[in-house]
């Protein structure tokens, strides 16, 4: 799964790379921890209703997809992570997918790995690229209205409406991120960005049948696992201490 993750790579350079406009909160700035329902950077493609162009944008989103039948802001909180197997049956995640894909750029995430000899304690584990490039999480997003007074960065400026998103999970491998968890987010490959996002792509089914394919994927073998502080159990602790190893880090192996 993706409970938690760490976002702080310059701007500039991840917008240029993947030729987008900034349309996000110029206010957030690098963060080592952020949970679920709080605003995150996300990545969408749209057709723009005056001129017919494509529009690929870097927005602010809160991390907890509201379809439009949610009946409140808590609905987010179990909806901040989506099972690929299931993304055209489930009611809260099918209408986003064939018109509203996205991309939930991120350093890296964390991972909880439960104490071998069966105790309640759980070691916490930084999980990001070796080569220290960006990911790219699948996600859906979804525009929510809710009675129309939202606030907070993920709101339009006049309150009626709010940008939600989540993160696409699936099955682990047998390997070492499936040591730690029997979900994690479906990552892509740098060069499979523009198909996930490309408006053309509108069939739901064939959006289904698309993010399925392993072929899409970043290999797990392109990551490490890094052993960090507990204090990162806590949404109050920011820094980049957070993501510090506290012992030797452990290469995926495919």
């Amino acid at each position: 799964m993706c409970g938690r993750f760490a976002f702080f790579q310059e701007i500039d350079p991840l917008i240029d790379d993947l030729g987008a406009v900034d349309l996000s909160d110029p206010a957030m700035r690098a963060r080592f921890n952020v949970p679920p329902t709080a605003p995150i950077h996300v990545v969408t493609e749209s057709i723009d209703q005056e001129s017919g162009e494509v529009l690929r944008a870097l927005r602010t989103a809160r991390w907890g997809l509201l379809p439009p039948f949610a009946k409140d802001l808590a609905f987010s909180s179990r909806t901040f992570n989506a099972r690929r197997e299931t993304l055209a049956e489930k009611p809260s995640f099918r209408g986003s997918l064939a018109r509203y894909r996205a991309i939930v750029p991120m350093d890296g995430y964390f991972e909880w790995k439960r104490d071998e000899k069966g105790t309640k304690k759980k070691e916490p584990f930084y999980i990001a690229p070796t080569d220290v490039s960006p990911l790219y999480m699948a996600a859906l997003v979804a525009w929510w209205k809710g009675d129309g007074h939202n606030e907070g960065p993920a709101a339009t400026d006049d309150g009626q409406w709010l940008l939600t998103a989540t993160i696409i999970t699936r099955e682990s491998d047998d390997d070492e991120l499936g040591a730690l968890h029997s979900r994690t987010p479906v990552m892509l490959r740098r060069d499979q960005v523009d198909a996930w996002l490309d408006t053309g792509m509108d069939d739901t089914a064939d959006a289904a049948a698309w993010i399925l394919d392993d072929s899409h994927l970043l290999p797990d073998s392109a990551l490490e696992l890094r052993p960090v502080d507990p204090a990162v159990g806590s949404v109050r602790n920011q820094g980049p201490e957070l993501i510090e190893p506290t012992g030797p880090a452990i290469r995926v192996t495919a």
